[in-house]
């Protein structure tokens, strides 16, 4: 229970009288100034003027005696703890002592009050101490106060519930087995994560890394779990620390914080096509088995040791990537799981009703900033349904009437044909076009029906309409899209505080198809709103749609596709000179596609490799994961070398389909968009929160295709402290209003009676898991975001209170249950 501090009430004086009235305040006041010498006659005629007074003994005497008891209550536990108590008791009783009492009793003018003292405290420390003597462990051993644990910071007030006693019971004999092996699969698997987040330089949670380097340098537990198959027994690999996560000797035990993500560390250079590297590095490239291979030229010099890049080894991914999975169903575990989860929820409910109002009244103190004017982030939304459906209504009825004769489809018997004589064949004009003809808004008949929500990316149900409206490589090069994707990114300039990370699509059916991009992104300026939006790739999982149309060969092909141009631009920048100055505003790849197709194959050490004469059938989510990981490896690798960020992975997960697929990107992605599935898995769903994956969820893209918006565990997760915040998805499709972003937060305030913090919180998650350069998240959260606890808030820009944020009460509760695994 929290140390809360008792005020004793004060002793009132009543004098009574035969008929119970009581004494006039001036009558005692006149008293009390009179001296001592008088006080005898003045008590005589008090008798004579009121009838048979009941005597009432002098308060000073009856508080000294109040007052000594609880002086002797605090020497008892504070001078000796156990065996000094007799001594000290001794000395309380003595006159002076209670002399002394007497007089601090009597300070100041009013003579009835009566100080406070921590009793609760004092009774709390001394069943510490009684707690220490008993347990066969030294009392260093045991964990250490409440009041010491923010040492290295300053402290807020904030009411909380303390529950202590997990360290007692987690070295006392009787515990049970099933929780000490819990923690150990959990160890296990967060030092994994780690070790693959260090490989392709992709984000960790500091709080989470500096509990690891407390653990064991080497975790090898024998994990018993039952496969779908039989029983077996996976043993787990021994997971080796390096340097940089091995503990020191004098490590502290709250040692001062450090940045959240090291890979936004250094200053990105700015290059323009005037102003390329002139170095080409001296490195040669090579694709084998689907993975690109970097070796020094001979006969050169170079500061960049190739032999330095490290590569990903696919039989440990798979074994590691199975013992997970595995994990997933193991019975205590899950049982473990879903307790830690159910303590945090309970957690974050009390502590919303202890410190609701401090929150709110600590916002409030704020000048000039609130809910409207902190930044966020649409983290999640697609370029091409980037804006809402009267927008682009608009857009259409607009250039039909400026370009009406302008050539801008070539139909499949190769005749060139005008927008006129597009509407024309479809027997419309502009006048009759509205919403509903339009028909790109998903409703009822969308739910749990991908390729009808897929088929709402046409217009008025024409694939030639959105290849001329909403495609980059078409007749007219893509200049429609580009005017309408300069509108939405006008509209977020204008409003300032809202920002967004576009998605474009590289299909990798050819070479040239990165080139192509790049040169409709910069032709067109879509680069100047860098303050504003930066760009994700997402590159759907269509290969077996390729195949069939005999677009590609094998799956070798198609990653030779998807990465060879972008190794060869940051090897030699002359060699695309377009493409390196557009992929310093793209800042992660993403996985897309309809996660409810079925798998007839899993992942496996037999699985094929890509090459030549490969598989015909499409992999696998993980096949797909891993090989856009493995890539993106060495690819970062040369990006630091040019000072560049790095590209991280930031797939689609968790929408539908299996539960695995959650398993496959806590190992390899940075963060991910949707994961709805983690409500059916509380052994992911925790080490989720462990880990502090950040996830951008959609409930109204959920609600439409499926899960119902009431359903949706986006509160859970947020109550719970995952690391989650709102995203669109799509506009175009879900969405009304020109603030499509606010637009879903207002919807989830009122139907979720979210609080001002509350949509603060998930504000500011929302920047911190963004692509966003370090100095541009120093403008937008403050100077210190990168650190742990109070210090990395600032109210100032995120209008989020230090009693939540991620500040007091979130960064206590990381710190629990981080360290409670140790």
């Amino acid at each position: 229970m929290s140390a809360t501090e008792f005020n004793l009430p004060s002793p009132k004086r009543r004098r009574l009288t035969d008929g119970g009235d009581n004494r006039d305040a001036d009558d005692r006041k006149q008293q009390q100034a009179t001296s001592d010498s008088k006080k005898s006659s003045e008590s005589s005629t008090d008798q004579q003027l009121y009838t048979t007074t009941l005597p009432v003994p002098p308060p000073p005497a009856s508080l000294e005696s109040l007052g000594a008891a609880i002086l002797r209550r605090v020497a008892n536990v504070s001078d000796s703890g156990v065996g000094g108590a007799a001594a000290a008791a001794g000395d309380s009783g003595s006159a002076p002592a209670s002399q002394n009492d007497s007089d601090e009793l009597a300070d100041g003018s009013d003579h009835f009050n009566v100080p406070k003292f921590p009793i609760q405290r004092i009774e709390s420390q001394q069943h510490k101490l009684e707690r220490q003597l008993t347990l066969d462990t030294p009392a260093q051993a045991q964990p250490v106060l409440v009041d010491d644990i923010d040492s290295h910071t300053r402290s807020v007030q904030f009411q909380r519930v303390i529950i202590s006693g997990d360290s007692d019971l987690a070295s006392s004999a009787g515990v049970d087995e099933d929780v000490t092996e819990s923690c150990s699969h959990l160890v296990w698997a967060m030092h994994v994560r780690q070790r693959y987040m260090r490989l392709a330089g992709q984000a960790f949670c500091a709080t989470t890394a500096r509990y690891l380097c407390r653990s064991t340098s080497g975790v090898n537990t024998a994990v018993a779990t039952t496969t779908s198959s039989a029983s077996t027994t996976l043993q787990v690999p021994q997971s080796s620390t390096s340097g940089a996560d091995a503990p020191p000797s004098d490590h502290l035990l709250q040692p001062p914080p450090q940045p959240h993500h090291h890979h936004h560390h250094h200053h990105q250079p700015e290059y323009t096509l005037d102003s390329l590297p002139k170095d080409s590095l001296p490195i040669n490239l090579s694709i084998e088995s689907g993975v690109f291979r970097l070796t020094n030229c001979p006969a050169t010099e170079s500061q960049f040791n190739c032999l330095k890049i490290p590569y990903v080894d696919k039989d440990a991914f798979v074994t590691e990537h199975k013992i997970l999975i595995a994990l997933t169903s193991n019975g205590p575990l899950k049982s473990y799981c879903f307790r830690r989860l159910t303590c945090l929820q309970s957690k974050y409910q009390l502590h919303s009703l202890l410190n609701e109002l401090t929150e709110s009244a600590e916002q409030k103190l704020v000048p000039h900033r609130d809910f409207y004017n902190i930044r966020k982030v649409d983290n999640h939304i697609h370029a091409s349904s980037a804006m809402n459906q009267k927008h682009l209504l608009k857009f259409i009825k607009r250039s039909l009437k400026k370009h009406p004769d302008e050539k801008v489809y070539v139909d499949r018997s190769g005749e060139l044909l005008s927008l006129k004589q597009i509407f024309e064949a479809m027997k419309i004009t502009d006048y009759d076009l509205n919403i509903d003809m339009l028909d790109v808004h998903a409703d009822r008949h969308t739910f749990q029906r991908f390729d009808k929500f897929n088929s709402k990316y046409n217009p008025l149900g024409r694939n030639h309409l959105r290849e001329v409206f909403l495609k980059t490589d078409n007749h007219i090069g893509g200049r429609f899209f580009a005017e309408i994707l300069r509108e939405v990114m006008n509209d977020l300039k204008e409003s300032r505080y809202q920002n967004a990370e576009l998605r474009l699509s590289i299909y990798g059916r050819s070479a040239d198809e990165w080139d192509k991009l790049a040169q409709w992104a910069l032709h067109h300026g879509l680069t100047e709103f860098n303050d504003n939006v930066r760009w994700m790739i997402q590159i759907p999982r269509l290969f077996d749609v390729y195949r069939r149309h005999g677009q590609l060969d094998n799956f070798q092909t198609f990653l030779d596709n998807l990465f060879r141009p972008l190794f060869e631009a940051t090897i030699d920048p002359s060699s695309h000179p377009h493409l390196f100055v557009f992929m310093q505003s793209v800042v992660a790849f993403d996985s897309v596609d309809d996660e409810s197709k079925s798998e007839s194959v899993v992942f496996d050490h037999d699985s094929p490799e890509p090459r030549p004469n490969g598989r015909r059938r499409n992999p696998p989510y993980a096949y797909y994961l891993y090989y856009l990981y493995a890539n993106l490896v060495p690819l970062n690798a040369l990006r630091r070398e040019r000072g560049l960020q790095p590209i991280v992975l930031r797939p689609h997960c968790g929408e539908a389909g299996p539960v695995h697929h959650l398993a496959t990107a806590f190992l390899l992605a940075d963060n991910i968009s949707h994961g709805l599935l983690l409500r059916k898995a509380p052994v992911l769903q925790y080490l989720y929160y462990l880990a502090q994956v950040p996830m951008a969820m959609s409930p109204l893209s959920n609600n439409s295709l499926f899960l119902p918006y009431s359903r949706s565990p986006l509160p859970d997760f947020h109550a719970k402290g995952l690391c989650v915040t709102l995203s669109t998805d799509d506009p175009l499709m879900f969405h009304f209003t020109k603030e499509p972003l606010m637009e879903e937060y207002s919807i989830a305030a009122q139907v979720w009676k979210l609080t001002n913090t509350d949509m603060c919180e998930l504000a500011r998650n929302s920047v911190i898991m963004s692509g966003f350069p370090h100095e541009v998240k120093k403008r937008w959260l403050g100077p210190a975001y990168q650190h742990e606890g109070v210090l990395g808030n600032d109210i100032r820009y995120t209008n989020l209170p230090n009693v939540r944020g991620g500040v007091s009460f979130r960064e206590s509760a990381a710190r629990t249950g981080a360290g409670y695994h140790r």
